[in-house]
């Protein structure tokens, strides 16, 4: 995208407020996951965050095991922010679906095919699995999602899961709404 996703401004705010507000109600806190950079641009910003602890790896699972490594007890429901059709219907589908003697509860991804990692809630019962991948160099989240027993769910809407990676894809969907 050449910036970050988490600054765009979907909803008359930056995205991650705007996500903010819809986790409100079904979380007792509301965590950024950012890295290095991002958590010292927001060391005056009071939301809790969850800093990137792992330096060889890139990506959103860095984040996903950061959460675990600070609370390895908790159940972490993982929104991603460059999902800007999300709404709260397709949480509260994904929070009443959800399934804790399953590893994990995913919806299906856009393409209705594979489990979609950036929403879901990962159960603690999956930090061992996390830790067992990373040894083993597995880094994709869809991937150690669909290699473990998970609970899949079908989205209300697809379309809310339709992910926003380039300026292309931002100017379109600007055009679609």
């Amino acid at each position: 995208m050449g910036q970050d996703k988490s600054v765009l401004a979907y909803h008359d705010k930056p995205q991650r407020e705007h996500l903010t507000d819809l986790l409100q109600d079904y979380c007792s806190t509301v965590f950024w996951s950012v890295n290095r950079h991002q958590a010292a641009e927001l060391a005056d910003v009071e939301q809790p965050l969850i800093v990137d602890t792992f330096d060889n790896i890139v990506g959103p699972l860095n984040g996903i095991l950061s959460a675990f490594q600070v609370m390895p007890d908790a159940a972490w429901l993982v929104v991603a922010c460059d999902m800007p059709l999300l709404t709260a219907q397709s949480i509260h589908a994904l929070v009443a679906g959800r399934d804790p003697a399953k590893h994990a509860t995913a919806f299906y991804d856009s393409d209705g095919r594979f489990p979609e990692p950036l929403l879901s809630i990962w159960e603690p019962s999956i930090w061992p699995i996390l830790q067992k991948a990373i040894g083993e160099g597995a880094y994709s989240p869809r991937r150690i999602l669909m290699m473990n027993d998970v609970h899949l769910l079908t989205a209300p809407n697809n379309r809310e899961l339709v992910n926003i990676n380039d300026p292309a894809a931002k100017e379109a969907l600007k055009h679609q709404q």
